[in-house]
Formats: C-alpha cells, structure tokens, sequence
C-alpha cells in the first residue's frame, strides 16, 4: 500500500488533471469576460445610435411643426394686406368719386344748375 499511496504522490496525474481543468477554466472566464465586454459595446453603441435617430426625428418634427407656424403666420400676414389693401383702394375711390362729384357740381353751378335730390 505504501508503493501506491506514493506512486500516487509521484505521478502528479490528478494534479495535471487538476491543472488543465483550471486552465480551462480560466479561459472560458476570459472568453466570458471578453464577451461581455463585446457585448456591452454594441449595446453601448446601440444606446448611441437610438438618442442620434430620436435626435434627427426630434429636429424634422421640430422643422416640420416650424414650418407650418411660419406658413399660418404667412397665411395670416397675406389675409391682413389683403383686408388693407382693400381698405386703402376703398378709401382712394372714395377720395376720387368726392373730387369728381365736387368737379361736377362746380361745373353744374356754371351753368347754374345742380344735382336733383329726392326729398323723403
């Protein structure tokens, strides 16, 4: 028994066993390890990617939303002149008609006439 117990002792063979199961070990920790660093990476990346899209997409809903204020100011800018432009013609006929009426009723006078009124 004692040739055994030392030729157990001397040969190592679990021990070398032992020693390839670690290293084994080991490497698959590494390769773990190395894995999950990869892994956080792309999700990393992936993070990156998703705020730079919702950023573009933020900017063109911006943009957009922009426009179309500027648009409805421009619409109402344009009903506005136009409401003025039609009270200053109004104003210029009405400016034109009284001259003429006021020439007509000089050149009435003239010929000692006037205008026929209707009384009521």
């Amino acid at each position: 028994m004692s040739e055994a117990t030392s030729y157990r002792f001397e040969s190592n063979t679990e021990n070398i066993n032992l020693q390839r199961a670690l290293n084994r070990q080991k490497e698959r920790i590494k390769h773990d390890e190395l894995m999950a660093e990869r892994e956080a990476v792309v999700r990393s990346e992936l993070k990156v990617n998703q705020k730079a899209e919702w950023t573009e997409n933020l900017e063109e809903a911006s943009a957009a939303r922009r426009m179309r204020g500027e648009k409805a100011a421009v619409k109402a800018e344009v009903a506005i002149a136009s409401k003025a432009l039609v009270a200053v013609r109004r104003a210029a006929l009405r400016e034109q008609i009284e001259q003429e009426y006021a020439m007509y009723e000089q050149e009435l006078r003239a010929q000692g006439k006037a205008f026929y009124f209707k009384r009521e």
